[in-house]
């Protein structure tokens, strides 16, 4: 018995987060058929396990009852209540309110048990919470009034026992207020659960008249919230608001933050007038309340707007709607109090109060009502003084509401009956209601504004001809003004503004006509006109100045801002566009169409839209030069070359022409530059990208973080391109730009495949110090590295790091990546097929290059099973979604010629490609046959010493257009040096065919096109283009030629041919190939394993 007790308790430890239940059973089933019998102990151990795994499955509460019948037919009842009111507890969660009674004749029979707080709560909960039927066809009514007719039987009887305890011992802990605290609130959410929330409300109402007493702890939150929340259940909206101002009022606690977020959805899906009012009615309680929580406030705010904004709300601007523009404005406030400098406003979630606010400030001057949409309007810009400028949200933000001051002064002008041409009402309301608002605030938004207002004010002098006076404006309003000159003048380039005809001096000599004379503060308007244009803006400030100008002169001495050489220049370019229209306006509704191209999930037709920016422009309405740019970058991904240009002749010509400031011009010019940085790159430019990447930097600013990735990613033309790639990151950094994840991956994969793991690992780990989260493309491009340099572990070990990532987006590269290192470098069968296994788990297809790995597995590797290779061939064939390339033949043709050495089988395979090829060729991915068929073909030759077979073949693939690489003549070479002194002869004619690119550039038109991600596979187009050569490249098709075209030589061709002018002790002409190669500036790795071949060489007194 002991020994048995003993077990139960071991495995009853809370050693883990789950008990063994099985097990426990089995213990019990097994002492009572095999004893001991169980005893006290075993049961209540046994009973408080059951009852625990109850909570969540109700499986065990039929074991937890089984056990209680056991105990008490073996004369063995529970020796405390607590072990009653487990079961009871058990009962209540899972609403079995039969059962609960069938536990409590247990209880009530137990000469050493009585029940207390708990039992009756547990009592009221089992029926509150059941769902079943006395009888089949029970109606819902009746279930209901039979469960309240229990619950509150039994919370009579707790009243009457709750009272004679109290009156024996007031201390008693059985029905403590604590615990009798339970029982009122299960009473209260049964009786709305059954649907009587009268019987809710008159409970509560006795609470709050009782809660002195010894049984009823003082109301709660826990207490109110399920009032309130009651009611929302209840489909009651209306009583929940009222009870939340009733509780208010009472200074009783208020319900807690998810109870008050139920109220605002279920505000929200009332009828419009209904809501509008409740939703009054709670930012009244938040506001008059004690705090609310940030979020909370914040969606009342955001919720009141958008029902205001709706066309509902505006049948009639009455009362009703006046005051909720009040209570929306004053709660508006309340909220964005909450935001400082050193917490700003940051998330869309925080900025979503604000773009309601702002939505329905268009709304209202849609509706001509100026004065109520500029008090809105300040109240939205009031909260953007802290506000975080450099975020996503903000930006969205202001560029929603561009077009809010001019809506204020149309509306204005449309009350007041003005027409389309009156400048005079608009300009009054955006000097008088908009520019206040707007007074110490910078950015484009505020640029905007200031340009529209000069553009009115302009407007109006002509209109009234220089007569300010009939102008109802304060001196607040004459004040902005002015300060919108002073910005304007500081970023103007011509220098006439100052004069007293125009611009800047025609306002203050006709603000100093005005009487009587307005209190203006010029001393900004003094610092930047003498700045600007020295002691000959003296004249025009004089009747506003001190008498003492040498002083002001002194005072002011600032130096003059340099020069925009390059910005000018360009503005230039663009004013002599002779082809393009006048320019008359910014087209901002296509700016925005642009603009989509830039989301993910945008979906544009680019065609369609350069068309229509053709026919906007063609009636000189121009896109903004910022979304030109959008559309610059996509062309630029397509090569369409020709397209761009024009895209970026226009965007300079809106920067000639358009009349707005000039931070807002080089705002503009920069976001222009660096689209044309990422389009060129993309389109194979390097040359022109770096050129204005250059002007970018010589102007003061920086590429963006993407152009600096599109930068790296496309360097295919030089033999450095790892080093290449690494500077211009530094140089990136140096200029402050702001690392992203795609710039990361760029470097760090360019690092990887130049076999530079520790400057690659090390840009990894500094990604990491700076809080951006790797990618599947980051990880991947980090694995390539290690694996390349043979660093087995870390590879490993940042894979499942990869794997462990919350974020983790399963890609082919990185699975492909770690399969190659185990096919062809560790030669590990066994590890390659585990990471094609997990590639499997986790649902990611098998792609080209996967294929071709899996191929070469059974091909390769040691044993060859070419049976199960051919399972894979098959398996391929099949698969719709990729097509057979050449590189699946090849790994055929390898595995047969090479590895087991069967020429003729070899010969076979590829003979057989023309069987297949009407197969594949239907599918738009079939690239066969290509040089890498071939390639293998060749090196099968030379593994068998058949250079005489290669001839044939060579002239073959010529007649079939097939280009020809730089590794088929490395095969050549070595093939040809296999026979001989005359073998010698011929692989020479070989190497003195090709060309070299110039120095430092890579060969073009030998490598496969990679796409993105390590490891992956790209179709290969490997066909004679007649007309221009391959891949752009300039070579034509020449029949002399014993490669039968211009083939690019790679450092692995010198490597051919030195080993192959060593092997016939030819040191002094090797010597000659590898100075060629160190003047042509490959690196330093080619270069020292071409010396090291030099180690072994057996000098010759003559060369051949």
């Amino acid at each position: 018995m002991q020994a048995c007790d003993a077990m139960i308790e071991a495995m009853c430890q809370p050693t883990s987060q789950r008990r063994p239940i099985p097990e426990l059973m089995c213990v019990y089933r097994s002492m009572l058929t095999h004893g001991p019998a169980p005893g006290h102990f075993t049961f209540a151990r046994l009973l408080d396990a059951l009852c625990d795994a109850a909570m969540d499955n109700d499986e065990y509460l039929s074991l937890a009852l089984e056990l209680t019948d056991t105990a008490h037919a073996m004369l063995l009842p529970f020796t405390s209540t607590a072990a009653y009111n487990a079961v009871l507890r058990a009962c209540a969660k899972h609403g079995k309110s039969t059962e609960a009674v069938h536990v409590l004749a247990y209880m009530e029979d137990n000469l050493l048990t009585t029940k207390d707080a708990d039992s009756y709560q547990y009592m009221i909960e089992s029926f509150a919470r059941n769902t079943g039927r006395k009888y089949p066809h029970e109606p819902i009514e009746e279930q209901r009034a039979r469960r309240r007719q229990a619950c509150t039987l039994i919370f009579a009887t707790f009243e009457s026992v709750a009272q004679g305890v109290a009156a024996i011992s007031r201390y008693a802990a059985s029905f403590s207020p604590e615990r009798c605290a339970g029982v009122w609130y299960a009473m209260l959410h049964a009786h709305f659960a059954q649907g009587s929330p009268v019987d809710a409300v008159s409970l509560f109402e006795r609470m709050i008249a009782i809660q002195a007493s010894r049984n009823v702890l003082p109301v709660t939150e826990q207490i109110t919230s399920t009032m309130v929340l009651g009611f929302v259940r209840a489909d009651d909206c209306r009583s929940a608001v009222q009870w939340l101002r009733q509780l208010q009022t009472a200074n009783l606690a208020q319900p807690n933050t998810a109870v008050l977020e139920e109220v605002l959805a279920s505000v929200m899906a009332q009828p419009h007038a209904e809501a509008v009012q409740y939703m009054v009615s709670l930012a009244e309680y938040f506001l008059q309340g004690a705090p609310v929580p940030l979020p909370v406030a914040s969606c009342c705010v955001r919720h009141l707007a958008t029902l205001l904004e709706m066309p509902k709300a505006w049948t009639a601007m009455d009362d009703a709607v006046l005051h909720a523009l009040d209570v929306l404005a004053a709660l508006a406030r309340h909220v964005f109090a909450s935001y400082t400098a050193s917490h700003p406003m940051s998330t869309m979630s925080q900025t979503a109060p604000v773009a309601a606010l702002f939505c329905l400030v268009a709304k209202l001057a849609m509706s001509k009502r100026p004065v109520e949409a500029a008090a809105l309007f300040a109240v939205a810009v009031a909260s953007l003084r802290n506000a975080d400028q450099s975020a996503a949200a903000y930006v969205a933000l202001l560029r929603s509401a561009y077009h809010l001051p001019m809506a204020i002064a149309d509306a204005a002008a449309e009350a007041q009956g003005a027409g389309p041409d009156d400048a005079c009402v608009r300009f009054t309301a955006m000097a008088s209601l908009v520019s206040p608002n707007l007074r110490g605030m910078h950015g484009s938004f505020v640029d905007g504004h200031n340009s529209a207002l000069i553009r009115l004010y302009e407007a109006t002098s002509r209109d009234l001809k220089g007569d300010l006076a009939s102008l109802p404006l304060q001196c607040e309003a004459w004040q902005c003004v002015v300060d919108a000159y002073c910005v304007e003048e500081h970023s103007a380039r011509d220098s006439t503004a100052f004069t007293a005809e125009s611009g800047f001096g025609k306002l203050l000599k006709e603000l100093a006509l005005l009487a009587p004379r307005i209190q203006l503060d010029l001393t900004r308007a003094q610092t930047v006109l003498h700045a600007k244009y020295g002691d000959a803006a003296l004249g025009v400030l004089q009747p506003w100045t001190a008498p003492d100008t040498a002083q002001t002169k002194a005072r002011h001495q600032v130096p003059a801002p340099s020069e925009q050489h390059l910005l000018r220049a360009a503005l230039q370019d663009g004013a002599h566009a002779p082809h393009l229209a006048p320019f008359k306006s910014l087209d901002m509704v296509l700016g925005n169409a642009i603009q989509a191209l830039a989301r993910p999930q945008g979906e544009v037709d680019v065609e369609s839209l350069y068309q229509r920016v053709e026919k906007s422009v063609a009636q000189g309405k121009f896109p903004p030069p910022s979304a030109l740019a959008v559309l610059i970058t996509a062309f630029g991904r397509m090569g369409r070359l020709e397209t761009l240009d024009a895209l970026y002749t226009m965007g300079l010509h809106v920067l000639a022409s358009h009349p707005n400031s000039s931070e807002w011009r080089t705002s503009q010019w920069v976001q222009l530059e660096d689209g044309m940085v990422t389009a060129l790159s993309h389109s194979g430019a390097a040359d022109r990208a770096n050129g204005h990447r250059e002007r970018l930097i010589a102007s003061g600013h920086a590429p963006s973080a993407s152009s600096y990735a599109a930068l790296i990613a496309t360097i295919q033309e030089r033999t450095d391109d790892a080093v290449v790639a690494e500077d211009l990151f530094n140089e990136s950094q140096q200029l402050g730009v702001r690392p992203t994840t795609y710039l990361y991956n760029t470097v760090i994969s360019k690092l990887s495949r130049a076999r530079k793991a520790e400057q690659a690992l090390r840009l990894f780990d500094a990604m990491r110090d700076t809080n951006l989260r790797p990618s599947s493309v980051t990880y991947g491009a980090a694995i390539n590295a290690c694996v390349r340099t043979g660093d087995e572990a870390r590879a490993t070990q940042l894979f499942a790091e990869m794997e462990a990532q919350p974020s983790f987006q399963p890609r082919v590269p990185p699975y492909n990546t770690m399969i190659q290192y185990y096919v062809h470098s560790c030669m590990d069968r066994t590890k390659a097929l585990r990471y094609y296994e997990k590639m499997q788990k986790v649902g990611v297809r098998p792609s080209a290059h996967t294929y071709k790995l899996l191929l070469d597995v059974w091909g390769a590797i040691a044993p060859v099973q070419p049976d199960k290779q051919q399972l894979i061939f098959s398996k391929l064939v099949a698969d719709r979604l990729v097509g057979v390339q050449g590189t699946h033949w090849a790994s055929l043709i390898h595995t047969q010629g090479a590895v087991l050495r069967d020429l003729d089988r070899a010969l076979e395979i590829f003979e057989s490609i023309a069987e297949h090829a009407p197969a594949v060729g239907r599918s738009r991915l079939s690239t066969v046959p290509d040089a890498v068929v071939y390639e293998s073909l060749f090196s099968v030759f030379v593994a068998h010493h058949r250079s005489d077979l290669m001839p044939a073949y060579l002239a073959r693939m010529i007649r079939q257009g097939i280009f020809p690489t730089a590794y088929i003549a490395n095969l050549l070479i070595k093939g040809y040096a296999q026979d001989g002194p005359m073998g010698l002869i011929e692989a020479r004619r070989v190497f003195d065919a090709m060309i070299d690119p110039p120095a430092g550039i890579a060969a073009a038109g030998n490598h496969l096109p990679r796409h993105q991600g390590a490891g992956a596979l790209g179709l290969r187009r490997e066909r004679f283009d007649q007309r221009g050569g391959r891949h752009g490249c300039k070579h034509t098709l020449d029949r002399t030629n014993v490669l039968g075209a211009l083939v690019n030589r790679e450092p692995s061709t010198y490597d051919a041919m030195i080993r192959a002018e060593l092997s016939f002790g030819h040191t002094a002409q090797a010597m000659l190939l590898l100075e060629r190669m160190e003047a042509r500036a490959f690196p330093a790795a080619l270069l020292n394993r071409a010396r090291a071949l030099f180690d072994h060489a057996t000098p010759c007194a003559t060369s051949t």
